[in-house]
Parts: structure tokens; sequence; C-alpha cells
């Protein structure tokens, strides 16, 4: 069952990735950028860049580093929950019992 929930958290944290589209929002403002991955502290440039001059881009490319972080989170957490979960099941098979 840990093992399922690993790859729940994983797929989940697959959906967060996708919704962080800080490249597609700064070429939407005239801003080039050459990867399509940008890491937070190219954006936090940009940010700075852009010095106060448009608020809701700021508010969304604050979003977009968040949203990164909670990613890279979420990562760490399924790895450990699939490490766990295989763990548990030399400990407690289960998986070899429904099958």
């Amino acid at each position: 069952m840990v093992i399922l929930v690993s790859i729940f958290v994983f797929m989940l944290a697959s959906i967060i990735r996708l919704l962080d589209n800080s490249a597609g929002l700064l070429i939407a403002s005239g801003i080039s950028v050459s990867p399509f991955y940008l890491s937070a502290d190219t954006i936090r440039e940009e940010i700075q860049k852009l010095g106060g001059s448009n608020e809701k881009l700021e508010r969304k490319l604050n979003r977009n580093i968040m949203l990164q972080k909670l990613q890279k989170v979420l990562v760490v957490v399924s790895i450990v929950l699939f490490v766990a979960g295989i763990g548990y099941e030399i400990y407690n098979p289960q998986l070899t019992s429904i099958l």
C-alpha cells in the first residue's frame, strides 16, 4: 500500500511540475529566455529586472518558484515512501499474497 501511495505522490509532483510555466509567462511579457525550464535563481533575477513595474507578473513568477519547491519536496517524499514501502514489503509481504 505504501508503494502505491508513493506512486500517487510522484504523480502529484509531476502534475505540479506541469503547472510551472515561468518561461511561458516571461515570453508572453516580451522577455526572451533560452531554456524552457528556468531555475528559481533565474526567475528571481527576472523579478528583480522587472523592478516592480508589473506586480501581476511578479506574483505569478513567485507562485512558480513556490510550485518548483513544492514539486521538489514531493519528489523527495515519494522516493522516501517508495523505499519505505519496499522495506515494509520485505518485512511483511502483502503484494505477493494478493497476486
